[in-house]
């Protein structure tokens, strides 16, 4: 007898010996349903290192125009989103630059790019989620590469769970990129220290925009 007969052996005698059971998980366990905690969304994305802004939805344009000459960013990219759209008409003199095609503004992007603007399509609050939908109307490389990113959300849009937010995708809906952003682009991947900026951007900034006046 080889070796790989002998192995073989062995393995035999064993399951004979002690054959395996079917393990009674005694049924699925009930799901306790999660309720959407906008509270708790907020501490997410704050303990990720976001900064949140949370306001009725007319006041964010004025609010992010300020806290955008405060920190003196003057490099917008926006896309052609809702965001991208209310930013020109509140600032139509901004030399905000419309994302249209890679191959030619690419280099401008990667070189000059400082703060990025992006309409989230909903969020997920018991993780602190944004959704974003990539087209051709918003490339993800818009929510990679600059070194802020901006991003607009209505709470009409939270639902609680990942489930909940997929379940709205149905056969057909799914597009082709789903970004999940839950706070800055981080790594630890160097000797376990923890950086910020890494693979993307290492600011993000959430206004999460509420119905009320």
């Amino acid at each position: 007898m080889n070796s790989k007969e002998r192995i073989l052996a062995r393995l035999r005698h064993g399951r004979a010996s002690s054959p395996a059971t079917p393990y009674d998980a005694g049924g699925s366990p009930a799901e306790t349903p999660v309720q959407l905690d906008i509270d708790s969304m907020i501490q997410a994305l704050e303990a990720a290192h976001a900064t949140v802004f949370r306001l009725p939805a007319k006041d964010w344009p004025n609010h992010l125009a300020g806290l955008a000459k405060e920190r003196e960013w003057t490099r917008w990219w926006i896309g052609r989103d809702e965001a991208g759209k209310t930013w020109q008409n509140r600032e139509p003199n901004s030399p905000a630059t419309l994302f249209t095609d890679w191959d030619t503004q690419k280099h401008d992007l990667f070189d000059n790019a400082q703060v990025a603007l992006s309409q989230a399509q909903g969020g997920i609050t018991e993780t602190g989620t944004l959704i974003v939908e990539s087209h051709s109307n918003v490339p993800r490389t818009l929510s990679l590469v600059p070194p802020v990113h901006i991003v607009i959300v209505h709470e009409s849009t939270l639902v609680a769970t990942l489930q909940q937010a997929l379940d709205q995708y149905g056969p057909g809906k799914m597009p082709t990129n789903l970004i999940f952003i839950s706070g800055p682009s981080k790594t630890a991947d160097i000797q376990q220290t923890l950086a910020y900026g890494a693979h993307g951007p290492k600011e993000l900034v959430v206004y999460l925009c509420t119905a009320e006046d």
